[in-house]
């Protein structure tokens, strides 16, 4: 018999129980759905890490104060003292992979006011390299010069979240600020840079001149970090042993003796963003499987009880000429349209979930050929596992035998 009338016949049967065709493909619907939303989850989870990776700079690496530091992420308890400006320094000087550095310090939950209004927001002092090292300039005005930190200036530049909490649409360049009981006047504002590799704000920030930080502001000796920019990427590896190697020897640490400093990669960030995202696709993917086997084995059931209620039909068929292969592929066809359709509304469903996903938790996802392609398959396997046997038994029937049902 011919294949487009095996499947005329196939889809006339599904057509005659609309409520058992029902039946069977929601199992398979969730199971799709699931699964569309795992590889969506999983494939913005990887967008996301290549987008942060690629804004912290993939020839670029940070260096720490203090052991056991992760990027973004505040250390508890007292700040860590370990590194010094002068460390920074010695960094440029003495590697020569080395193309550039912006060492910088911190200040957390700083009020600044001006006039009656006020906010919260971190400081940092930071040197005029931090520009070309973080490819992060001034949109408006002027960025720290050599010039503020040699004086000890108290200038500064604001981010566009505080330039708007404080100032609305008015250009702020020229006017007087408070931060803390420090008054600095106000050289321009950075260009808009979004959020940080852990989530936060990077546009709410305000930028003094590193030195006036240090004597001014916090009154502190040490740094809190080191952004290294190497001439090439391809060196990461050794000339982060030679960063190691150098400041053990001039913070006088002896063999065995644990780093008082971190050293992080763009490696080592994709790394940890992976394994993250890596623990959510695999919950994830167990509830996937679970529904499509769960699908599966209704489909299956619900196929035996169609080949019990049709041996009639079955033996009608086969006694004006069907072919056991003609049965069989009936059945086939029969469990593998069910799924195949419930698998094409799971896609469905699943870009619609992943887009509401994406809009109320923040978390991207990616629609892509690969989950399509995913759905579609794994929709027609478990609609041919779960159809082989009752398609085989349906096949099996003796046309007499099933006459007399």
């Amino acid at each position: 018999m011919k294949t487009g009338r095996v499947l005329k016949i196939a889809f006339k049967g599904l057509g005659r129980n609309k409520l058992r065709t029902f039946l069977m493909m929601i199992g398979v619907v969730i199971g799709i759905t699931a699964l569309t939303l795992v590889v969506s989850a999983g494939m913005g989870a990887q967008d996301r890490i290549m987008e942060r990776v690629k804004k912290f700079g993939l020839e670029s690496m940070m260096v720490f104060a203090g052991a056991g530091r992760e990027m973004g992420q505040p250390m508890a308890g007292q700040p860590a003292t370990s590194l010094k400006l002068e460390d920074a320094i010695a960094l440029k000087q003495e590697i020569r992979a080395i193309a550039d550095i912006a060492p910088f310090n911190q200040k957390r939950q700083a009020e600044v006011k001006f006039q009656d209004k006020s906010t919260t927001t971190m400081v940092f002092g930071v040197t005029p390299s931090w520009a070309p090292v973080w490819d992060w300039d001034a949109a408006e005005g002027d960025f720290i010069s050599d010039e503020d930190i040699t004086g000890l200036a108290r200038v500064c530049v604001l981010g566009p979240t505080v330039k708007r909490e404080l100032f609305g649409t008015a250009n702020p360049i020229g006017e007087q600020i408070r931060i803390g009981n420090v008054q600095f006047e106000i050289k321009g504002v950075m260009q808009a840079k979004g959020t940080s590799p852990a989530g936060g704000d990077m546009d709410n920030r305000i930028y003094i001149p590193l030195s006036t930080l240090m004597r001014r502001v916090t009154n502190v000796d040490y740094i809190s970090a080191i952004k290294v920019r190497l001439t090439t990427a391809k060196d990461m590896d050794k000339t982060a042993a030679n960063i190691q190697a150098l400041l053990r020897e001039r913070h006088k640490m002896t063999p065995g003796t644990p780093d008082d400093f971190t050293i992080t990669t763009p490696t080592e960030v994709t790394k940890m963003a992976e394994k993250v995202a890596g623990t959510f696709n695999i919950f994830l993917a167990l509830v996937a499987a679970i529904s499509l086997i769960s699908g599966g084995v209704v489909v299956a059931n619900i196929m035996l009880i169609s080949v019990n209620e049709r041996r009639k039909e079955i033996g009608l068929r086969k006694a004006v000429g069907a072919q056991p292969k003609d049965i069989m592929l009936q059945f086939l066809y029969e469990a593998t349209a069910v799924t195949l359709t419930g698998g094409v509304i799971g896609i469905v469903l699943g870009a619609i979930g992943a887009k509401i996903l994406e809009a109320i938790t923040q978390m991207p996802t990616s629609i892509s050929w690969e989950s399509v392609a995913l759905g579609v398959v794994f929709s027609t396997l478990v609609g041919i596992i779960a159809g082989l046997q009752p398609a085989r038994r349906a096949a099996a029937l003796q046309p007499i035998e099933a006459m007399r049902a």
